[in-house]
């Protein structure tokens, strides 16, 4: 195959130490949070296409690009972008919720800590023992579906062996999280079981929903674990108290 070729095989591939090469004309749009006016995270919306030219781009892993989200070269100057996220699916690493009309499960090591399954009134494990209402099962199945990290998953009894997933296109989505001091940069969204493989060739399991680390700072690279979260809204609450003294 030759490099061109390569070039339009749809797939992830991180540099070591480095970016994430996007390969095959993977669409790359932008979506936000929109939240209750408690600040809960309840859907995502659509902000536009930002596709880049070329059959391949580099989107930064360093977070400290001055061409953010893509790559300008600045992990050049020290990051270290080590690997250190599991490759396989452990059970150990899984917590089941299992109600009359759904089972819910968790993977934690692929969690981030989005807020869409717990709200100030109800969360999906609350939901989900609820399931035999109607309503209940439907909305704790947009919580599972609207969960970006693909840390839950939901099954229905009558396919109990099978994930019930959202129908998503194979697509990357920079994303933007809303907190009470302003909105924050969050990780890539990766969609529609988009092939991803580390450094050394090692892919991953595929999913139709995860996220990976834009900010250089999780401790489970190249998956997000939330900490860009802790990082920028200290910063901004910070620069909040010094403008509200």
């Amino acid at each position: 195959m030759t490099e061109s070729q390569t070039d339009r095989v749809q797939k992830i591939t991180i540099v070591k130490n480095g970016p994430f090469r996007v390969q095959g004309r993977v669409p790359f749009i932008k979506l936000t949070q929109v939240c209750s006016e408690y600040g809960e995270p309840l859907e995502w919306q659509y902000l536009g296409d930002q596709t880049p030219d070329g059959d391949s781009y580099l989107l930064c892993r360093c977070g400290k690009s001055a061409n953010y989200p893509l790559c300008d070269g600045t992990h050049q100057k020290g990051f270290d972008g080590t690997e250190t996220a599991r490759t396989d699916r452990a059970s150990l690493r899984v917590f089941t919720y299992k109600g009359p009309g759904l089972t819910v499960k968790k993977d934690s090591s692929l969690c981030m800590l989005s807020g869409f399954c717990v709200l100030r009134n109800t969360s999906v494990s609350e939901l989900t023992y609820g399931s035999n209402d109607p309503a209940k099962r439907d909305r704790a199945i947009k919580m599972v579906h609207d969960c970006p990290s693909g840390s839950l998953t939901c099954r229905l009894p009558q396919d109990p062996d099978n994930d019930y997933e959202p129908d998503l296109p194979m697509q990357i989505a920079e994303t933007i999280e809303i907190t009470s001091y302003g909105p924050i940069r969050a990780p890539l969204f990766i969609m529609g079981y988009l092939p991803i493989e580390r450094s050394d060739g090692v892919p991953f399991l595929p999913h139709n929903r995860v996220t990976l680390c834009t900010c250089g700072e999780s401790r489970n690279k190249p998956l997000c674990d939330g900490t860009h979260r802790l990082t920028q809204e200290t910063a901004l609450r910070r620069q909040y108290r010094q403008n509200h003294p």
